[in-house]
C-alpha cells in the first residue's frame, strides 16, 4: 500500500526488470486482473473522462499477441496512459532484474538536460558528475540495475569528458528522517528557522511538532518542500500550526462515497462528510475511509502555541503529491509566501494492488476536495513569488529560491 507520489525523474531507478523466472506467464489472464483492478479501484467512476470499457477492448485486442514481459509491460502503460491521471501506473515483478539510471538528476535548461541533482554517496558522485554538468547523450543512460553508462557530459567550464557509471537505484526508498531544521541568529532578537521536508510519511507528525518547538521563537520561516515527493495526511499537523485553528481542510473521497452521490461533490456535500482529526499514518487515513463508506473531511488542530509570523514555504516541480495538498492549504488559509517555481501536479491517493502472477498496479483510490467543493486532483500549486533558475545558478552554486526566501524574511 503507498499513498503519496513518487515523481519519477528520468535517472531514477524504474520497474523495468526483465521477465521473471519459473511458470510462463498467462499475459490474457493478466490484462484482464489489470484492466478489472482499474475499473474496480479508480476512484472516479467516470475515469476522468475516458471511456475506460471501449479502451479495454480495444487493448484486449492487442494483448492476444504479447509474448513476453516487456510486451505486456509497454502494453499495459499504453493502456493506463488512456486515463488522465497521476499515480498510475504497472509494477513489474519484484524477484526480476530492474533497469535503472544513474543516481543524478536533470532538468531542461534552454531545451538541454542539465544535471540538477546529484546523489553524494552514488557512483555517479564518485565518477566526478556535479549539478550544472551538461547531458549530451541521454540515450546512454538506462540500462540494467548494476551495469555502466557510458555519458558524454560537458561540464560547466565548457569541456567536453566522458564518463562511465553505473546504474544504481538512488532516489527510492527516499532518505529519512525526512525533516531536517536549524536556525540562523542575524540579530540580538532575529533569529531566522529553517525547515526541509522531503517527505511527509507516518512519523512527521511528530517530527513537526519537535520542529516547531525548536524554531518557535523564530523571527521569521522558512519552509523547504522542493524535494518533498509526498506521503499523507500527516502534513496537516504541521499546517495547524499556521492556521486559524480547527478548521476542515479538505476531504479525501473514494470512489464509493463518489458514486453514492452520482454527480460531482459540492461544498454542502463535503460539509456534511464525517470529520476525521489526527489520521497521522496511512493505515489510519485508509481505516478511515473505509469506515465512512468512501468520504471524510479531514481537520486541522488548535495548537497551543500557533506560528504568527511570516512563512514563505519554497516550491517546484518535484514537489508533489501530500506536499502539494500542504501547499495548497498553505496558499489558500494562510497568509505565507510560496517562493520557486510551480509544482508537479501530481496529487491524488494511491494504493498498489496485485493483480497476480508477480504485477501489481498503482491506483488512485482517493481524492481531495477542498471545503468549498473546489477539487485539486492533479492541480499544479503556482507560487506567490516566481523564480528562474539558470545552468550558471547550478555551476556556481547558487539557490536563487532560498536566496529570495531570505531577501523577503528581511534578514539583513
Amino acid at each position: 500500500m503507498r499513498f503519496g507520489h513518487f515523481l519519477a525523474a528520468a535517472l531514477m531507478l524504474v520497474a523495468e526488470p526483465v521477465a521473471a523466472q519459473g511458470s510462463p506467464t498467462d499475459y490474457r489472464r493478466l490484462f484482464e486482473s489489470l484492466w478489472s483492478t482499474v475499473n474496480a479501484r479508480y476512484y472516479d467512476p467516470n475515469f476522468r473522462g475516458a471511456n475506460w470499457r471501449a479502451i479495454g477492448e480495444r487493448f484486449r485486442a492487442r494483448a492476444r499477441a504479447v509474448r513476453d514481459d516487456d510486451a505486456f509491460a509497454a502494453l499495459a502503460r499504453e493502456m493506463l496512459g488512456q486515463i488522465p491521471s497521476s499515480h498510475l501506473g504497472i509494477v513489474r515483478p519484484a524477484v526480476s532484474r530492474g533497469a535503472a539510471g544513474i543516481g543524478a538528476r536533470t532538468e531542461q535548461f534552454d531545451g538541454q538536460d542539465v544535471f540538477a541533482e546529484v546523489v553524494p554517496i552514488s557512483d555517479a558522485w564518485r565518477q566526478g558528475l556535479r549539478p550544472g554538468d551538461r547531458l549530451l547523450t541521454p540515450e546512454t543512460v538506462r540500462g540494467p540495475l548494476g551495469s555502466r553508462a557510458a555519458l558524454q557530459v560537458e561540464g560547466c567550464d565548457g569541456a567536453t569528458r566522458p564518463l562511465t557509471i553505473r546504474r544504481e537505484g538512488a532516489f527510492w526508498p527516499p532518505e529519512h528522517p525526512g525533516f531536517r531544521w536549524r536556525q540562523i541568529r542575524t540579530g540580538a532578537d532575529r533569529r531566522i528557522g529553517y525547515i526541509r521536508i522531503d517527505r511527509f510519511d507516518d512519523g512527521a507528525a511528530e517530527l513537526a511538532d519537535r520542529a516547531m518547538e525548536a524554531l518557535g521563537n523564530s523571527s521569521a520561516l522558512i519552509i523547504d518542500l522542493r524535494g518533498n515527493s509526498g506521503g499523507n495526511a500527516s502534513a496537516l499537523r504541521l499546517a495547524s500550526y499556521f492556521g486559524a485553528g480547527a478548521e476542515p481542510a479538505f476531504a479525501l473521497l473514494a470512489r464509493p462515497y463518489l458514486e453514492s452521490i452520482g454527480r460531482a461533490p459540492t461544498a454542502a456535500d463535503i460539509a456534511a462528510a464525517p470529520r476525521v482529526d489526527r489520521a497521522y499514518t496511512t493505515a489510519e487515513i485508509f481505516a478511515a475511509v473505509s469506515a465512512h463508506s468512501g468520504g471524510i473531511v479531514f481537520w486541522t488542530e488548535a495548537v497551543a502555541q500557533p506560528f504568527r509570523r511570516p512563512v514563505f514555504v519554497l516550491i517546484g516541480p518535484e514537489t508533489g503529491s501530500a506536499a502539494e495538498g500542504f501547499a495548497w492549504y498553505m496558499r489558500l488559509r494562510t497568509p505565507a509566501r510560496l517562493i520557486g517555481r510551480t509544482t508537479a501536479g501530481a496529487l491524488l491517493s494511491a494504493e498498489t494492488i496485485e493483480i497476480g502472477q508477480g504485477w501489481s498496479v498503482t491506483v488512485p483510490v482517493h481524492a481531495s476536495w477542498g471545503p468549498d467543493g473546489q477539487d485539486y486532483i492533479d492541480r499544479p500549486v503556482p507560487p506567490h513569488v516566481t523564480v528562474s533558475w539558470t545552468r550558471a545558478d547550478l555551476c556556481t552554486g547558487r539557490d536563487p529560491d532560498l536566496e529570495e526566501a531570505i531577501r523577503l524574511a528581511g534578514s539583513d
